[in-house]
């Protein structure tokens, strides 16, 4: 049977039969096996009722089928909708009333390969424009957003990207990342894939299991990593207590994503593991990556803009980034499961705030992450950056909040190192405050918190710590 999606893939996988595809412990999967399984996946969906068009709710841990999974569901036209596997009940059924799901998987149980590895007629229905993937945003500064990507665009995004971070055919990826987080499935699967690189699965990152995440940098020797700032800075802090060897870390191509690299993270891991990091740049809503800097890229740069993307800088915005990308996602997922198309004619209000010098792109940090105090506008990840810096705390955080006389101030939030006292560290962080920024730029409060609630990928979300210190 020949469509547009078989022919698309069949043209990655054919050109690479025999070569290895993912690398699971003692177990390779090489394209051909990796496509054969996908396609026997993707039968026992249709004999379990799955149809072309279906939305299909996706809750499971890191394994190789999670991928061929998504491959299954791309030959067949169905949209993928990745959710962290550790939601509540009541979270993954209001999930599965937005989307209007025709499935839901939540254990491996539910999947097996059948025996038929013919091509169902589902694959020749629709084209590559249709949905694909609906990612649901972190919501680190609002509530989660259905973001509906297209099989074209986020598969032509990647190879995009790919090109530009240098990936070559044989090299290997580490796949540490939850495989239902943008990141997880853009960065880790697709680039890879589109470039016939091979992919190293692994348990997700987590702070429990950073032993294991040095064992298998040992066992697998990646050429490619991608880590958080959050992990980065997590490593560096960690690394002595398991005498861990640091060769296999410093001859991969380590790259950030996910949030914005704080150039005192980048200076602390520089010091501590000899690794330079290369910062990246993306949004779910264009499709994911779509910048990539060098080792030696400067403060707060996000390195040089792909080819094909267009970064502009609305300075009456307060210097808000705007993007216009061939890669852009279709659009948001209404409360009915209907998509709220994008304006593809205009370029997408980022929320981030940044500036260009020439083609380099330099990201300071979200709009909501800036306030306008008095009529002067506060980076908080400045704030943040020379926190870092100062060394005087585990983590901090600066939350704005509105206020009636400045119209805008900011808390900040710290975790104190074990054993430390909080009011010490406190009355530390504020000297730093009043010898290091003028009196207007200063925060209002400071306080002391346990812990700082994350989203799945680590990164922080900030319009729930403030409740910890209340």
């Amino acid at each position: 049977m020949s469509s547009a999606r078989y022919d698309f893939f069949d043209a990655i996988f054919a050109a690479r039969r025999d070569q290895p595809l993912i690398l699971h412990g003692d177990q390779t999967i090489s394209y051909g096996q990796f496509f054969d399984r996908a396609l026997r996946l993707l039968n026992h969906l249709v004999m379990q009722g799955a149809r072309h068009g279906d939305r299909i709710v996706i809750g499971l841990e890191n394994r190789p089928e999670y991928l061929e999974l998504m491959l299954a569901l791309a030959l067949g036209g169905m949209t993928a909708c990745p959710v962290d596997p550790d939601i509540t009940v009541a979270q993954l059924n209001k999930t599965r009333q937005v989307v209007n799901a025709a499935l839901c998987i939540t254990s491996y149980d539910q999947l097996a390969y059948a025996l038929d590895n013919s091509v169902p007629d589902c694959v020749a229905q629709g084209d590559l424009n249709l949905p694909f993937l609906v990612v649901f945003s972190s919501g680190t500064t609002g509530a989660p957003k259905g973001i509906v990507q297209s099989l074209g665009n986020f598969f032509a995004a990647a190879r995009a990207f790919a090109s530009e971070v240098g990936q070559q055919p044989g090299q290997i990826t580490l796949h540490n990342w939850p495989m239902f987080y943008n990141a997880g499935l853009f960065n880790l699967f697709a680039c890879p894939l589109m470039t016939g690189g091979s992919i190293a699965v692994c348990p997700r990152f987590s702070a429990k299991s950073l032993g294991g995440f040095w064992d298998d940098l040992q066992r697998y020797q990646p050429d490619y990593l991608y880590l958080s700032p959050t992990m980065a800075a997590s490593l560096g802090k960690t690394y002595k207590f398991f005498k861990a060897d640091l060769a296999p870390l410093q001859r991969a191509s380590v790259i950030s994503t996910s949030s914005i690299l704080y150039p005192a993270i980048k200076d602390e891991v520089r010091q501590l593991l000899g690794v330079e990091i290369r910062p990246c740049f993306g949004i779910t809503e264009l499709g994911g990556s779509f910048t990539i800097g060098s080792r030696q890229a400067g403060p707060f740069s996000v390195g040089r803009v792909m080819p094909g993307v267009e970064a502009f800088i609305d300075q009456a915005a307060d210097g808000e980034l705007l993007v216009r990308s061939p890669y852009m996602a279709l659009g948001y997922l209404g409360a009915e499961g209907h998509i709220e198309l994008f304006d593809r004619d205009q370029p997408f209000r980022t929320g981030d705030l940044g500036h260009l010098a020439g083609d380099e792109l330099f990201v300071s940090g979200r709009r909501k992450d800036s306030i306008k105090k008095g009529g002067e506008l506060i980076s908080l990840s400045e704030i943040e950056d020379m926190v870092h810096g100062a060394d005087l705390c585990e983590e901090c955080y600066a939350v704005g909040k509105p206020d009636l006389f400045w119209g805008e101030t900011y808390d900040v939030f710290f975790v104190p190192r074990a054993g430390e006292h909080a009011e010490a560290v406190r009355d530390a962080l504020i000297r730093l405050f009043n010898t290091g920024l003028p009196q207007v730029q200063r925060p209002d409060q400071v306080h002391a918190v346990d812990s700082i609630p994350r989203t799945s990928s680590g990164k922080p979300i900030k319009r729930l710590i403030s409740y910890q210190a209340v």
